[in-house]
């Protein structure tokens, strides 16, 4: 894959808009990267089995998953790292104590430590993923590769400080990430250029959010989405239009991919 471009796109607020749909132009702008020879992936927070459609739409088959826990090349498993079982267990007993709601997230499924929980339902369902099955204790049979513990903003020390196997990004006012410390997307586009021997000068991306900072950072250009968050554009090379304003194309076409 000498001399190969690629491009890595984030999914919510880059690819897909309010979690739902992927506007026309961006589309259109895959499909004609797509023929213009330029490899295309996704690097996401979402798990490879998560993606509400988006890589069938699109004809992806690459997929920098769980911020960068797990990859996926051609539709098979190339990387996976996922959390140390003790320190789960762990993590477990003390939300458990505070009455925190954590979910679990594995390569195919997800789950919850509470049987009910309106908030988990909510802010999965705005995502479109599925409401995780009731198993306290699926760190125990499955590999899970990214959990979530929901709490508020005010309470989140009770974590991030006493945790030295996990790194923690808010995504939302009442739930965190928590993933294994020195993860990143750009953790895992490194695994993905390691085995593909793709150059680093040669790679793109686009995202818009926190845990898009480091991937932007690391890639030869990291583009951010007009509508992302100021700290998102400030690790990037270019900020590019609105994602309901063509933005993905109009990216690509500053730097004469498409």
């Amino acid at each position: 894959m000498a001399n190969q471009k690629v491009v890595f796109f984030d999914i919510d607020g880059t690819l897909l808009h309010d979690g739902h749909f992927i506007p026309e132009s961006t589309k259109q702008a895959i499909k004609q990267l797509q023929e213009n020879g330029v490899y295309v992936a996704i690097a996401t927070g979402r798990g490879p089995a998560m993606l509400s459609g988006v890589r069938e739409q699109l004809g992806i088959d690459t997929v920098i998953g769980y911020n960068g826990q797990i990859v996926v090349h051609q539709n098979e498993v190339i990387y996976k790292r996922p959390q140390p079982v003790d320190d789960l267990k762990h993590l477990t007993s003390r939300a458990k104590e505070n009455g925190h709601t954590l979910v679990y997230l594995g390569e195919k499924q997800g789950f919850t430590t509470r049987q009910t929980d309106e908030t988990v339902a909510t802010s999965l369902g705005a995502l479109d993923i599925p409401l995780p099955a009731y198993n306290e204790e699926a760190y125990e049979t499955h590999d899970i590769f990214q959990t979530l513990v929901y709490c508020q903003a005010e309470e989140e020390s009770i974590y991030t400080q006493n945790y030295q196997a996990f790194d923690f990004i808010r995504w939302h006012p009442q739930a965190m990430d928590v993933i294994n410390a020195g993860s990143s997307k750009a953790d895992g586009i490194k695994q993905f250029l390691r085995l593909t021997d793709i150059k680093r000068e040669d790679t793109f991306a686009f995202g818009d959010a926190l845990n898009d900072l480091e991937m932007l950072r690391y890639v030869g250009t990291g583009i951010a989405m007009g509508n992302g968050l100021d700290e998102t554009k400030a690790a990037a090379d270019f900020v590019t239009k609105h994602i309901l304003e063509d933005g993905i194309a109009h990216g690509l076409k500053k730097f004469q991919l498409i």
